[in-house]
C-alpha cells in the first residue's frame, strides 16, 4: 500500500465526516450498541436474544439486502436445533481457539443444519453465511476491538485504490482483519479526526468506545468519495 494515498484519504474522511448530511455510517455504530446491550449466550430464550441483538430497527441493511437474508435463515436454524446453534456461536467466540477454524466450523455447521432442515423444508437452500460478511459482524460486534466487519467487493476496491501489491483472496479473511489492524494504526494518529468522531456518536448515543468499525467505516466511504 502507498502511504502517501492512504493519508490522503484519510484526510478525505475527516472532512467527509463532519457533513451530517453525507456521512450515512452511524447506524453500525448503533447496531453495534445494540449487540452489547443484549448479546446473552446463556440466555434461557436463545432466539429472543439473538433477535433482539440484530433488531430490524437498527441497521436492517447489514443482515438483510437483496438475495441475503443471514439473520432469518439463523432463526430459522435456531428454531430447528437451539442448542446445537448456541454451540455453533460459543466456539465461533471462543477466543482460545484459531480463528481460521472457528470461522470453517461454524460455516460447516451452518451447511450441516440447513442440510437437515431441506429434508422437510425444500425452500431452505441458503443460510448466507458462507460469505462471512454476517460472520465477521458477529466478531466484529462481539469484540470490537479486534475485527472489522467484511465486505470483500468495497475492501478490494479500496485496495486497489491505495496500490496494494497483494491483496486477500475473499476466502482470507484473516488476513482482512490484520489489514484492519493496520488501516486503524494509521487512523488513530490522526487525533483530531478521532476526536470529532467520538463527538459525532457522542450526540447521537451511538457506541462510545474505540472500535475496528473505524477502519471499516474508512474504506467503505472511501470507495463513496471516489466514485
Amino acid at each position: 500500500m502507498v502511504l502517501d494515498i492512504i493519508n490522503a484519504k484519510i484526510n478525505d474522511f475527516k472532512q467527509h465526516i463532519q457533513d451530517t448530511a453525507e456521512y450515512k455510517s452511524l447506524f453500525k455504530w448503533d447496531a453495534l450498541k445494540q449487540f452489547q446491550d443484549n448479546w446473552d449466550l446463556k440466555a434461557e430464550d436463545f432466539k429472543e436474544m439473538y433477535e433482539n441483538s440484530f433488531s430490524k430497527n437498527v441497521a436492517t441493511r447489514l443482515w438483510e439486502g437483496e438475495n441475503f437474508f443471514p439473520k432469518q435463515a439463523m432463526l430459522t436454524m435456531i428454531d430447528y436445533d437451539e442448542e446445537k446453534v448456541r454451540g455453533m456461536f460459543r466456539n465461533l467466540l471462543n477466543e482460545e481457539k484459531d480463528l481460521e477454524a472457528r470461522i470453517e466450523f461454524f460455516v460447516y455447521d451452518c451447511n450441516t443444519i440447513r442440510n437437515q432442515i431441506l429434508k422437510t423444508n425444500p425452500e431452505f437452500k441458503h443460510h448466507y453465511h458462507g460469505d462471512y460478511a454476517m460472520i465477521s459482524i458477529y466478531l466484529a460486534f462481539h469484540y470490537p476491538q479486534k475485527y472489522s466487519i467484511y465486505k470483500y467487493n468495497e475492501f478490494k476496491q479500496f485496495m486497489e485504490a491505495v496500490k496494494s501489491k497483494s491483496i486477500p483472496t475473499e476466502k482470507e479473511i484473516t488476513r482482512f482483519f490484520k489489514v484492519m489492524k493496520t488501516i486503524n494504526v494509521l487512523i488513530s494518529k490522526d487525533e483530531e479526526l478521532l476526536a470529532i468522531h467520538k463527538k459525532i456518536r457522542e450526540i447521537n448515543n451511538s457506541y462510545k468506545e474505540e472500535s475496528l468499525l473505524l477502519a471499516q467505516d474508512f474504506y467503505h466511504c472511501s470507495i463513496k468519495l471516489a466514485q
